[in-house]
Protein backbone atom coordinates (compact mmCIF):
# COMPACT_ATOMS: atom_id res chain seq x y z
CA UNK A 1 0.00 0.00 0.00
CA UNK A 2 1.18 3.49 -0.74
CA UNK A 3 1.81 6.08 2.21
CA UNK A 4 -1.19 8.52 1.40
CA UNK A 5 -3.56 4.84 1.50
CA UNK A 6 -1.74 4.08 5.06
CA UNK A 7 -2.29 7.33 6.66
CA UNK A 8 -5.85 7.88 5.55
CA UNK A 9 -6.78 4.01 6.94
CA UNK A 10 -5.01 5.46 10.11
CA UNK A 11 -6.93 8.61 10.28
CA UNK A 12 -10.18 6.42 9.55
CA UNK A 13 -9.12 3.88 12.84
CA UNK A 14 -8.88 6.31 15.08
CA UNK A 15 -12.07 8.11 13.85
CA UNK A 16 -14.05 4.67 14.04
CA UNK A 17 -12.01 4.11 17.51
CA UNK A 18 -13.09 7.67 18.55
CA UNK A 19 -16.70 7.20 17.75
CA UNK A 20 -17.03 3.81 18.99
CA UNK A 21 -15.86 5.26 22.82
CA UNK A 22 -18.80 7.59 22.39
CA UNK A 23 -21.24 4.82 21.54
CA UNK A 24 -21.97 5.97 18.42
CA UNK A 25 -21.97 2.64 16.49
CA UNK A 26 -23.82 3.51 13.28
CA UNK A 27 -20.97 6.33 12.48
CA UNK A 28 -18.38 3.74 13.42
CA UNK A 29 -19.44 1.07 11.21
CA UNK A 30 -19.12 3.38 8.37
CA UNK A 31 -15.81 4.40 9.13
CA UNK A 32 -15.36 0.59 9.29
CA UNK A 33 -17.04 -0.17 5.85
CA UNK A 34 -14.60 2.14 4.41
CA UNK A 35 -11.41 1.00 5.74
CA UNK A 36 -12.72 -2.45 4.78
CA UNK A 37 -13.47 -1.45 1.24
CA UNK A 38 -10.04 0.06 0.66
CA UNK A 39 -8.32 -2.61 1.85
CA UNK A 40 -10.48 -5.19 -0.50
CA UNK A 41 -9.47 -2.81 -3.64
CA UNK A 42 -5.70 -2.48 -2.17
CA UNK A 43 -6.00 -6.79 -1.69
CA UNK A 44 -7.05 -6.74 -5.87
CA UNK A 45 -4.58 -5.05 -7.18
CA UNK A 46 -1.70 -6.58 -5.31
CA UNK A 47 -3.56 -10.03 -6.39
CA UNK A 48 -3.87 -8.53 -10.03
CA UNK A 49 -0.05 -8.10 -10.21
CA UNK A 50 1.17 -11.24 -9.12
CA UNK A 51 -1.43 -12.89 -11.62
CA UNK A 52 -3.92 -14.28 -9.22
CA UNK A 53 -7.17 -13.24 -10.64
CA UNK A 54 -9.96 -15.50 -9.89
Amino acid sequence: MNTETLIKIREWEAERDRNLRIHCPLVAAKFQRWIDKINKKENESINRMKGNVK
